[in-house]
């Protein structure tokens, strides 16, 4: 499907989406989930947003950086067998 480009919206139209998964459902310290172990949860998936600016752009890059690391370490630290069963 092609998708004509006729330009940019006004300023101030430019925001990410609001809503997402409650902060207080989330470790802040590993993005992981309180309520499904395994699941980790970053950038626009979360319940943040902010005015333009860079703000939202910091907040996916580092509560991705979190995330993935933590992701990383949480499947490490599991046996190949319970790794498995958790798929």
């Amino acid at each position: 499907t092609e998708v004509g480009i006729t330009g940019k919206g006004v300023f101030k139209e430019e925001f990410v989406t609001a809503g997402g998964i409650k902060l207080g459902e989330v470790d802040m310290k590993t993005m992981g989930s309180k309520k499904c172990d395994g699941l980790f949860c970053c950038g626009e998936l979360l319940d943040v947003d902010g005015v333009t600016g860079g703000f939202n752009f910091m907040n996916c890059w580092s509560s991705g950086f979190v995330a993935g690391n933590s992701a990383a370490d949480f499947v490490a630290k599991m046996s190949e067998e319970r790794l498995i069963e958790h798929i």
